[in-house]
């Protein structure tokens, strides 16, 4: 396949260097490489830098028969529409961090409770020159593999899923209980103030179903509650990115769904769950997480039947950890989480109609900008048209949400305008 801008200093010489340094053989020959798209399979729309996989045919001091070996390397931009955005940001910056420092010393903290957790792909090479790229192990080599986002997890996949961002969650927890600035870099997520005109895809989004939510199967006043949350999208948001649960706060991965979570299967027996992109972590409540996994990723009925069942998985599983890991600070309880879940529904219902109908269909067209930094004005998704196509489950969520009052957070807000103008002189 021929070289991209951004493959061109792959080279024999490169990959030489590159298997005598991470496995210690002498004498490499590469008797053939290939480079190609890594993500041209799963559609992975968040494969915002450059992502090919590079295979290599090769022999060596000791195995003089021919070996193969795959890598995975991620390559920031160096033409399309990108690379301004990526010059700005530091997205790319704080994936390097994680992979050569934060996860290393994450996995560490949790085999000193007896076994050892893979979080994420081992870290081969990162450089700075002559391109800005890191190069991962292949999960795929070890059999593992992402799932279908349009159907999403089933409940085993989401149980394991959940069960390991637990394990993520506490590490990070006590990492940061220990050194309040070990995750300094990881300040800000998708909501935050400075992004704010970066992020007018969500108000515009929710303002897209208000407009056509009478064509749902909704009552009216329903449709009308709709339509007055597109002026406080933002705050909300923000309030929940923001927010302190009872003093507990984690490094979230920041973009937690199917298409960034891979599983290993033996046989039909499921063995483990990994995590790769962490472009978009950000230090904050559990319920970033936990909220953007439960709108994106597990199947429909899957959610519909075992949603509290997840939360109480995640939770047990955190504070199990949090107390072997000898957190001193006190944990919020089951009861506390579901509170912080409620206080902070409206993010919920934005996940629902911003969201979760588009990235449960194959079109990176629709994908929205999680990743505000590398905002791409050009991107233009068919809104209306995802919406309609997910009218059912959005149908389905938004009565859940009516029954317990995760849509009156607009309404409210225009009843104390309106008692504030009767007063006004």
């Amino acid at each position: 396949m021929p070289k991209t801008a951004e493959t061109k200093f792959v080279n024999s010489l490169f990959l030489t260097n590159l298997i005598q340094t991470q496995y210690g053989e002498s004498e490499v020959k590469i008797k053939a490489y290939d480079v190609e798209p890594a993500s041209a399979d799963i559609n992975d729309p968040y494969a915002r830098s450059s992502m090919n996989r590079i295979l290599i045919k090769y022999t060596s001091k000791g195995n003089p028969n021919e070996s193969v070996i795959t890598f995975v390397a991620k390559i920031k931009p160096t033409d399309g529409l990108l690379v301004e955005q990526f010059k700005k940001a530091d997205v790319f910056d704080k994936e390097i961090l994680m992979y050569k420092s934060v996860l290393p010393s994450m996995v560490t903290m949790i085999s000193k409770l007896g076994s050892v957790i893979e979080l994420a792909p081992q870290l081969i090479y990162s450089s700075e020159t002559p391109s800005e790229l890191v190069v991962l192990e292949d999960l795929t080599a070890r059999g593992y593999s992402v799932e279908n986002q349009t159907l999403g997890l089933s409940y085993d996949q989401s149980k394991m899923a959940i069960e390991k961002l637990a394990f993520f969650h506490a590490a990070s927890a006590v990492m940061l209980s220990e050194n309040g600035q070990v995750f300094a870099k990881f300040s800000k997520g998708t909501f935050h103030g400075e992004y704010k005109d970066k992020l007018n895809y969500f108000p515009d989004t929710m303002r897209t179903a208000g407009e056509i939510a009478s064509e749902f199967d909704i009552n009216q006043p329903m449709v009308e509650k709709l339509q007055k949350l597109p002026a406080k999208t933002l705050q909300k948001a923000i309030e929940a990115y923001e927010s302190d649960f009872k003093g507990l706060k984690v490094l979230n991965h920041g973009d937690f769904w199917t298409n960034n979570i891979l599983f290993k299967y033996q046989g039909n027996e499921l063995m483990d769950a990994i995590f790769v992109d962490f472009q978009n972590c950000v230090v904050g409540t559990p319920i970033i997480d936990l909220v953007y996994f439960l709108a994106s990723s597990p199947a429909l009925d899957v959610l519909e039947k075992h949603r509290d069942e997840l939360v109480y998985i995640y939770h047990e599983t955190l504070v199990l950890l949090l107390q072997k890991m000898g957190y001193i600070k006190s944990v919020p309880s089951l009861l506390e989480l579901q509170v912080e879940l409620l206080k902070h529904g409206a993010l919920q219902v934005i996940y629902a109609l911003t969201v979760s109908p588009f990235l449960r269909t194959k079109d990176a067209q629709n994908t929205p900008p999680m990743q505000p930094t590398l905002h791409n004005p050009h991107q233009s998704a068919n809104v209306k048209q995802v919406l309609r196509a997910h009218a059912p489950s959005i149908v389905a969520q938004l009565k859940a949400y009516e029954m317990v009052g995760l849509l009156d957070w607009g309404a409210n807000e225009s009843k104390i305008k309106g008692l504030m103008s009767r007063f006004q002189q």
